[in-house]
């Protein structure tokens, strides 16, 4: 083989490797969904077909339907307390790093929610789980607003070292029941994007 010719498969494995390290994950939408996030979002957040997409401003939200209100968001949050990443010394071996990342980070959170939602209580977690393969940690809660009490549903999950992701469902507590399960199906069905941070 020339110089030439090498040179150009150089160059091609090069360009190759490159495209491959930069690719978006692609998805197919499941059944009965549509995708609710954005271009811009890192991932893809699907929620069923006669949900209502609303206005996102840096956060994906979607509502049940004008008369149900129930609705689940995911918000990414860059991470300025380096906190977060403290392993404690008698961790439990068979944690993942990754669901201590996000206990910590709801130990921060759960603070602003005792200051600032009127009648917050804690009814289960954190709880280790799993969001796009990726460790996360599950938090159910409830809160008295304006006389009518509200259940929320939290997943939290810390990636790169760098962002936290927050899906949060919010329901009446009347209508906890009913829509669960889609939440259920909306985490079952996030997907993170790789090769890619925007």
């Amino acid at each position: 083989m020339n110089k030439k010719i090498i040179s150009v498969l150089l160059l091609l494995s090069a360009a190759f490797i490159l495209l491959c390290s930069c690719t978006q994950t692609k998805t197919d939408v499941p059944s009965g969904m549509k995708l609710a996030s954005v271009d811009a979002a890192d991932y893809y957040m699907y929620v069923p077909n006669e949900w209502i997409i609303a206005d996102q401003d840096g956060v994906t939200s979607a509502y049940v339907s004008i008369a149900d209100k129930s609705n689940v968001t995911c918000a990414r949050y860059r991470i300025t307390n380096e906190a977060v990443f403290d392993i404690p010394a008698d961790r439990d071996e068979n944690k993942a790093d990754g669901v201590i990342y996000a206990e910590n980070y709801w130990r921060g959170y759960t603070s602003e929610l005792e200051t600032h939602l009127p009648g917050y209580r804690l009814i289960s977690g954190p709880t280790a789980t799993l969001l796009n393969g990726s460790p996360a940690v599950r938090v159910r809660y409830i809160s008295s607003v304006s006389g009518t009490d509200y259940n929320f549903d939290m997943v939290i999950c810390v990636k790169e070292r760098m962002f936290a992701y927050i899906l949060t469902f919010t329901a009446e507590a009347s209508k906890y029941d009913t829509n669960v399960a889609s939440y259920e199906k909306i985490i079952s069905e996030f997907v993170f994007q790789t090769g890619v941070i925007k």
